[in-house]
């Protein structure tokens, strides 16, 4: 019985993945609980969503690959308009 049972390990890119094509709304939520404990603005991130899915899926795309690569250093893999918002931020 114990072989068969096999443990999830939750990952944050799991959920913005599945939410990839789901509309606007669901992208944004996967984003907010899928940034927690990242250290990047989840706002600045959910802000780049737009009303076109389909640059949403290359944007989320980006933002997987980045959570996968590396969760503590995702601005390094962002396109550099994000990095320059979250710079600011910091700046204030």
């Amino acid at each position: 019985m114990s072989e068969l049972k096999q443990e999830y390990t939750f990952h944050p890119a799991d959920l913005i993945e599945y939410a990839m094509d789901k509309p606007v709304g669901a992208a944004r939520a996967a984003l907010a609980v899928g940034l927690e404990g990242v250290h990047v603005y989840p706002d600045i991130m959910i802000g780049e969503l737009a009303g076109n899915m389909e640059l949403n899926q290359r944007y989320l795309n980006k933002v997987v690959c980045a959570l996968r690569k590396d969760s503590k250093n995702i601005l390094g893999e962002m396109p550099a308009d994000i990095q320059v918002s979250h710079f600011e931020r910091i700046v204030g």
